[in-house]
């Protein structure tokens, strides 16, 4: 059975789980698991949630076919430094997005904690809230993200969460070692993650790059 099929069938899991309208929910995974199984560096990004308080689409769609806004923007930035060892960032950002960008973010997967949209301004508790109005809901969320990655097995998981207790909820057993760059990063199942900024915060782009090499490069692959 392909990745895909098994996300599919996990994300079905998911809306009965969570109870999230078919409508409202917002699919993501690998991009292409073709260009996946071909890439350098076996990628995800995870994220809190998709800017989108309107009706759920799928991720690995629009990614398919281009690149718009600067959330996307960013992290086809930064999977393209990580798949082509980090060119200067005028190389990456200055070409065509055919070049370098898109086919990066074609062999990357994106897993968002909360699959229904938000407003892309949360506060912590009504997030956490958002997720489950107990905390055993909220830790069903939790195995949910964790069994989505298990199914994407990626090698490097480059986190912009924004609050530790996120965190700390979705891998409660990990210990985080500091990178020696002000970003944290552990291990979870043998996999590298990496607590790093939120691709839409207000970070210079080019020194958000230049900050993920910095770090990729303190850890072993």
């Amino acid at each position: 059975m392909t990745k895909t099929k098994q996300l599919d069938d996990h994300f079905a899991k998911w809306r009965q789980q969570t109870r999230i309208a078919r409508d409202k929910f917002h699919a993501d995974g690998i991009v292409d698991e073709a260009a996946y199984a071909k890439a350098k560096v076996k990628l995800c990004f995870l994220m809190k949630e998709p800017n989108n308080d309107g009706a759920g689409f799928d991720f690995r769609t629009w990614w398919s076919t281009e690149i718009k806004h600067q959330f996307t923007r960013r992290l086809s930035e930064w999977a393209a430094g990580v798949q082509n060892g980090f060119p200067p960032y005028d190389t990456i950002h200055k070409s065509p997005f055919e070049r370098y960008r898109h086919p990066a973010l074609r062999a990357s997967a994106l897993v968002n904690v909360k699959k229904s949209g938000g407003g892309g301004a949360s506060e912590y508790h009504s997030f956490m809230h958002a997720l489950g109005a107990t905390e055993k809901q909220q830790d069903v969320v939790a195995e949910l993200v964790r069994e989505e990655l298990r199914i994407i097995d990626p090698q490097v998981v480059v986190m912009g969460l924004s609050w530790q207790g996120l965190r700390q909820r979705l891998f409660p057993d990990v210990t985080w070692k500091p990178s020696g760059y002000d970003v944290e990063i552990g291990q979870w199942e043998g996999r590298i993650l990496i607590d790093f900024y939120h691709p839409s915060a207000r970070t210079a782009p080019a020194a958000a790059y230049c900050l993920l090499e910095k770090v990729m490069g303190s850890v072993d692959l």
